[in-house]
């Protein structure tokens, strides 16, 4: 059963600065405690990272799992490609102007291969989404504002 979450938050940052901090994909370990380590397999002919495999570790639980990106000038959007403990995610960033930089607009949706309860599920998710919103922000003011 896929379980899909969203947030919304701002960051006072230009989009074309929270975007590049989201290309960064590499650093990605040092602002979400899950990522232990991420390596970029694959770029597009515009050098942002295409295919990409990471390991995660989230309250107990480690995965390694290949995802694939898609970019355009304000948004990204990744689909699950390969992964030992989940059977689809797939999840996008939205970036908007706002009046305090960019409005973030993150959606995950994740349908693990083993029974995970409903709530241990969401509860995951709403961490993952508490760390970008937490993360994300003090990664894009630190290195790119």
């Amino acid at each position: 059963m896929a379980v899909t979450v969203s947030d919304r938050f701002d960051i006072d940052a230009a989009p074309e600065q929270v975007m590049r901090a989201l290309e960064d994909v590499e650093h990605i370990p040092e602002w979400s405690s899950a990522h232990k380590n991420v390596e970029v397999l694959t770029r597009d002919p515009e050098g942002r990272p295409r295919r990409i495999r990471m390991t995660l570790s989230l309250f107990g639980f480690s995965d390694t799992q290949t995802i694939e990106h898609d970019w355009t000038e304000r948004s990204t959007s990744w689909t699950l490609v390969d992964s030992t403990m989940q059977r689809s995610q797939d999840g996008m960033y939205a970036l908007e102007p706002s009046e305090h930089g960019t409005r973030v607009q993150v959606t995950m949706s994740l349908d693990p291969k083993v029974p995970v309860p409903g709530f241990v599920l969401r509860r995951g998710q709403k961490h993952a989404l508490d760390a970008i919103r937490r993360g994300l922000t003090d990664f894009v003011l630190a290195r790119y504002t």
